[in-house]
């Protein structure tokens, strides 16, 4: 998930090039202002590509419907990172693999993997590979340019991938399904299910397996590895998590879900009674990615729940240009709330359904899973988490699970800046997992860090603080 915070309007625009600008020109509702800002936010988003050849993205020729999920289609043992920001020393590689959809389906996808120089030093380490952690993007955009293998700094930088890296662990890393390979080999589209946590741990599942059948001397198939993830990828981590009861994956030893968005839907609905508050305009904002979501799972749904002018945007504006974050916000930014859905389309079957395969919390799990939420958090609120862990810690007593759940919420942080408050907890609860070091424990238990000068600390909920340049008419830029 993500911010729809304030945008202003830039002062001076940079004049959208003839061959952007006639991807658009056929919205009857992007006007001339409206199309210098999205040509103008479109241009800087392709900048922050790493290649703009995307024929690594194209569905291999061996892909088959047949194939199990993790089947291993295509790797690129060596990634070119000339056109990346990836800190010296570490190196990467990009795989491509079969997935599967909420209903089932396979379908291809790719990912990366980041390297360390050196690994981990553990007490198995020579015999078991490299430590590994499976790492969950928060959201990117949902259509095929939003890859964070193809971001120059893979969307979280030093926030989570980099650091990792540089501690001595491989970070193996799904873009998902519909992000990167956009299309079957029939040239039908694989649509992205925004914010539905089993189909993304399906993915990370996945490329989890498909990466140690591509590297198996360094990722050992019974390999130490965590999974981790923030935002969506909180949300996709703790279904991970959810999944290894049926379906465990060898090496697995724990789970890290960071600001995991649970029932979306409902959030939805709620935001309605609220609409002044910060976190309700977040995800009011974020309606035509869950049509688009719902649509993904149902296709017969068929983007009902847009209106005349947000289907219009959607798909005269924003697909024809492979928008991700910084090109949505602009593509809808002078949208009213009531022109981006139609009242109560949330309330169809199809978008019920949506909403119960989509929920992650609720359900038995296997731990140790460590939570972690910010109290300022405008895009997953904490009392959007507290309530799921709450329920899930209820179930673990009542049916006394011998598993572990632990809640550390950070004062006065919001969704990105949660990360970084939070590091010196998760990353040495990632080092003593991967070493072998058990919880303290089985059961429940919820802490507050109260932070240090929090009055006096900068807050950034867009995901990029490197982009500290942008001035405040082009603060867009910080959404990749």
């Amino acid at each position: 998930m993500y911010s729809h915070l304030r945008f202003y309007l830039p002062i001076v625009l940079v004049g959208a090039s003839a061959s952007i600008a006639a991807y658009t020109n056929f919205s009857s509702t992007c006007g001339r202002l409206c199309q210098e800002l999205v040509h103008n936010g479109s241009s800087w988003e392709v900048d922050q590509h790493a290649s703009r050849d995307f024929s690594f993205y194209a569905t291999p020729s061996n892909f088959s419907f047949e194939l199990p999920p993790g089947s291993l289609l295509a790797i690129e043992p060596v990634t070119d990172l000339f056109n990346y920001s990836i800190p010296s020393g570490l190196s990467m590689s990009r795989i491509v693999y079969t997935t599967s959809d909420l209903n089932g389906t396979t379908l291809p996808a790719s990912a990366y993997v980041l390297w360390p120089y050196a690994p981990l030093a553990t007490s198995d380490q020579q015999e078991r590979g490299y430590p590994m952690v499976a790492w969950a993007h928060g959201t990117s955009g949902v259509l095929r340019g939003c890859a964070p293998s193809n971001y120059r700094n893979l969307q979280y930088h030093f926030m989570a991938p980099f650091l990792l890296a540089l501690q001595g662990m491989a970070v193996v890393a799904p873009d998902y399904a519909g992000l990167g390979i956009g299309t079957l080999p029939g040239g039908q589209e694989i649509g992205h299910p925004w914010l539905s946590g089993p189909a993304q741990a399906n993915d990370l599942a996945n490329a989890i397996i498909a990466a140690r059948r591509a590297f198996p001397s360094l990722l050992t198939a019974d390999g130490p590895f965590v999974a981790m993830g923030h935002s969506q990828g909180g949300g996709a981590t703790w279904a991970f998590a959810e999944k290894q009861v049926d379906e465990p994956i060898p090496g697995y030893k724990g789970t890290v879900a960071i600001a995991p968005p649970t029932r979306t839907i409902d959030h939805l609905k709620d935001a309605f009674g609220n609409t002044t508050q910060a976190w309700a305009q977040v995800i009011i904002a974020g309606q035509p990615k869950l049509i688009a979501a719902v649509t993904a799972v149902f296709p017969s749904y068929n983007y009902a729940g847009l209106t005349p002018v947000s289907y219009d945007r959607w798909f005269n504006v924003l697909k024809p240009l492979d928008g991700c974050l910084p090109t949505d916000t602009l593509a809808f930014m002078n949208v009213t709330v009531d022109q981006l859905a139609r009242p109560g389309w949330y309330e169809a079957p199809e978008v019920q359904r949506f909403a119960k395969l989509a929920e992650s919390g609720r359900k038995k799990f296997k731990g140790p899973l460590l939570v972690v939420a910010g109290e300022a958090d405008i895009v997953v609120p904490l009392d959007t988490i507290e309530p799921a862990v709450d329920d899930t810690c209820s179930m673990l007593e009542q049916e006394q699970w011998n598993e572990s759940l632990e809640m550390v919420t950070y004062s006065a942080m919001d969704h990105f800046p949660v990360i970084q408050a939070s590091q010196m907890k998760w990353l040495l609860w990632v080092k003593d997992r991967l070493a072998g070091v058990p919880v303290s424990k089985a059961g429940c238990a919820k802490s507050v860090v109260n932070g240090f000068r929090t009055d006096a600390t900068l807050q950034a909920v867009e995901p990029n603080f490197l982009e500290g340049w942008a001035s405040p008419e082009e603060n867009w830029k910080y959404s990749l």
